[in-house]
C-alpha cells in the first residue's frame, strides 16, 4: 500500500514580505532571511507582536486588569486580608495545572502572607475525592481559621460549596479557566478568561496562568503609592 502523500499548507503569498524581514532583523540583529521565511510561513503571530515574540526584552504582557473588573475586586480583598492579618487558604486541584497553580499562589502570596502561620493550601485526594470544592475540605480550612479562600484551576461552578464556605465565615475568590456558571455563584470575585472574547490575548489562559495574573495584579497594587 502506498504511503499517503504529504500536503503542506502555506500562506497564499509564501514569499516573505519585506516588512516581516525588517521586523525580524530589528528584533534579532543578525537574523537572516531564512529565519524570517520560516516564521512567516508558520504565521507564529501578527506582525505587530513579532518583536515581543522573538525578544523577551521587547515583550509587553497584557495587564492583569484585562481579565475584567473582578480582578480589581479580588486584589482589593487580598489587600484587606493582608492588612488585617487574616488567615488565607489556597484551594488547588490534583492535576498538573492545579498543582502548579497552587505552587504559584503558595510562593507568590507567601511573600506577603506568612506561610504556615497565616497561609495554607488544600489539594483534594485524587483517589478518594473529585475535582472542585468539597465540604470536607472547607470544614478543615475553616477549623484552621481561614477567612478567605483563593481557588486556582477550579471553582467556577461550585456555587453550593461557596455558599457553605460563606456560612462558615469564609469568603471565596475564584480563579479558574473551566466552564462558566450559568449565574452568580456568590464568590467575592470570579476571574475566568472564558469571560473574554475568543480573540482576546488572555482568552486561552491555563489555570496556572490565571493564578499568576492574580499575583501580578496584587503586586502591582502593592507597589503603587
Amino acid at each position: 500500500m502506498d504511503a499517503l502523500a504529504s500536503h503542506w499548507h502555506l500562506p497564499i503569498d509564501h514569499i516573505c514580505p519585506e516588512p516581516w524581514v525588517k521586523a525580524v532583523a530589528e528584533a534579532l540583529p543578525g537574523a537572516g532571511q531564512r529565519l524570517a521565511q520560516v516564521l512567516w510561513q508558520r504565521q507564529v503571530c501578527p506582525l505587530e507582536d513579532l518583536a515581543g515574540w522573538l525578544n523577551p526584552g521587547a515583550y509587553r504582557p497584557t495587564p492583569a486588569s484585562a481579565l475584567g473588573p473582578d480582578m480589581a475586586i479580588a486584589v482589593t480583598r487580598l489587600q484587606q486580608a493582608i492588612a488585617s492579618q487574616e488567615k488565607v487558604a489556597i484551594w488547588g486541584d490534583f492535576d498538573a495545572d492545579g498543582v502548579t497553580a497552587t505552587a504559584v499562589l503558595w510562593d507568590g502570596l507567601g511573600q506577603v502572607i506568612p506561610k504556615g502561620d497565616r497561609l495554607t493550601y488544600f489539594i483534594p485526594n485524587r483517589l478518594s475525592e473529585s475535582h472542585g470544592l468539597s465540604r470536607r475540605g472547607l470544614e478543615q480550612l475553616t477549623e484552621w481559621g481561614a477567612t478567605l479562600l483563593v481557588t486556582c484551576d477550579t471553582g467556577s461552578t461550585s456555587g453550593a460549596e461557596i455558599a457553605y464556605a460563606q456560612s462558615r465565615g469564609m469568603a471565596v475568590i475564584v480563579t479558574d479557566h473551566h466552564t462558566l456558571p450559568e449565574g452568580d455563584i456568590g464568590a467575592v470575585a470570579l476571574i475566568n478568561p472564558r469571560r473574554l472574547p475568543p480573540e482576546h490575548s488572555l482568552a486561552t489562559l491555563s489555570g496556572v496562568a490565571v493564578a499568576y495574573k492574580l499575583l501580578e495584579g496584587l503586586y502591582d497594587a502593592l507597589d503603587s503609592p
